[in-house]
């Protein structure tokens, strides 16, 4: 595909076009090399509602970034395309639409059955063989997204190109994983990168077993070629996953008291952040729950909980990670954008240096120095 006169007079530096694509870029994603996948599914959450809105409100929001990074000359320059994937239908049911519309389509009717299972379970109560029947088709539903998101980020990787989820909850970073370990040559292991501020290790949270709660025992348990998962930010967790970690030998969690304890102990972000990184082989998949910033960035998301890592400091440890490792893939999750655009603007500009990140590697402007 050619580029357009449009692309040719996308201005960098000029005033953001509302064209329904993130960031306002209309270059056709053959030429870019990362595309985005817009997945909006909150079917399993647990606790506020409104992250199936997330990829919508950075999509608006995203305009508004300026898409220089004074630490990488040409950066404003990076095209970063939008999935245009379309499901078909059948003529009788309306014909082709946009992957992410059918997801959104699937998303209603599913959470519609899950809380009414998340009501019973909340009430003391039991599941009755109508709720079961529901809970297993959430389940089946999940799957069927899991799949559809997989194949997606698939074809991309295949193309050369880097794949970036936006969710959504973060059950939807399962395809997304499995895709890039799939992408691996024989014998390479895939490292993933989670920030969060929960640890997302429970099997099956409230019978749902592709739970937002469950995304990491998930990758750990149902992907192969999982070399390292290594958390960061972590702060709110029950003590059968405190054991997981101790347990699995494949888990280095730098939980949010770790870290804030060294650092009240004169150790440098820097120094704290290298150890983070020499936990991760050299691919690596970024899983970025928006939660594990600190809560004044995330007001709206899903379950907040106070403490976490600023913007900046989440900032410097991306920027080093890809500059010592190769990012195949990533994903922000859990972005609920609330009455104002506050939490989709934060997660714009997240998003926007992970793709940048993503692409220039070690030229992303980090210093040893």
């Amino acid at each position: 595909m050619t580029s357009s006169k449009e692309d040719m007079e996308f201005d960098a530096s000029g005033v953001g076009v509302a064209n329904g694509r993130y960031f306002g870029m209309p270059f056709p994603n053959d030429e870019c090399p990362v595309v985005l996948v817009s997945v909006p599914w909150d079917a399993t959450v647990s606790y506020s509602e409104g992250t199936a809105e997330g990829p919508e409100a950075i999509i608006g929001a995203s305009v508004q970034v300026d898409l220089y990074d004074e630490k990488i000359p040409g950066s404003d320059a990076l095209k970063i395309g939008t999935d245009e994937t379309l499901i078909d239908l059948g003529e009788e049911n309306g014909g082709q639409v946009p992957a992410s519309e059918y997801i959104k389509a699937i998303n209603a009717e599913a959470r519609r059955k899950a809380c009414r299972i998340i009501d019973r379970l909340a009430e003391g109560g039991e599941l009755d063989k109508e709720l079961l029947r529901l809970q297993d088709e959430v389940n089946q539903s999940s799957q069927g997204v899991n799949y559809l998101v997989e194949q997606i980020c698939s074809g991309y990787l295949s193309r050369g190109k880097v794949p970036g989820v936006v969710g959504g909850e973060h059950s939807v970073t399962f395809g997304a994983v499995k895709a890039a370990a799939s992408s691996l040559g024989e014998g390479q292991k895939l490292g993933v990168l989670q920030f969060d501020a929960h640890a997302d290790l429970r099997n099956a949270y409230e019978g749902f077993e592709h739970s937002h709660a469950s995304i990491m025992f998930n990758v750990l348990s149902k992907i192969s070629n999982i070399g390292h998962l290594t958390q960061v930010g972590i702060r709110d967790f029950c003590s059968d996953e405190h054991d997981t970690i101790n347990r699995e030998g494949r888990i280095s969690a730098f939980t949010d008291t770790m870290i804030e304890e060294e650092l009240a102990e004169g150790v440098t972000w820097k120094n704290i952040c290298q150890r983070i990184v020499d936990t991760l082989p050299e691919h690596v998949y970024i899983s970025f729950d928006i939660d594990g910033l600190e809560p004044s960035l995330c007001p709206n998301t899903g379950t907040p909980v106070p403490g976490g890592l600023s913007f900046q400091k989440a900032v410097y440890l991306l920027r080093m990670v890809s500059s010592q490792r190769k990012i195949v893939g990533f994903d922000l999750c859990e972005v609920a954008p609330g009455d104002n655009e506050w939490d989709a603007n934060v997660g714009a500009r997240l998003l926007h240096k992970m793709a940048l990140f993503a692409v220039f590697g070690r030229d992303c402007g980090f210093t040893e120095k």
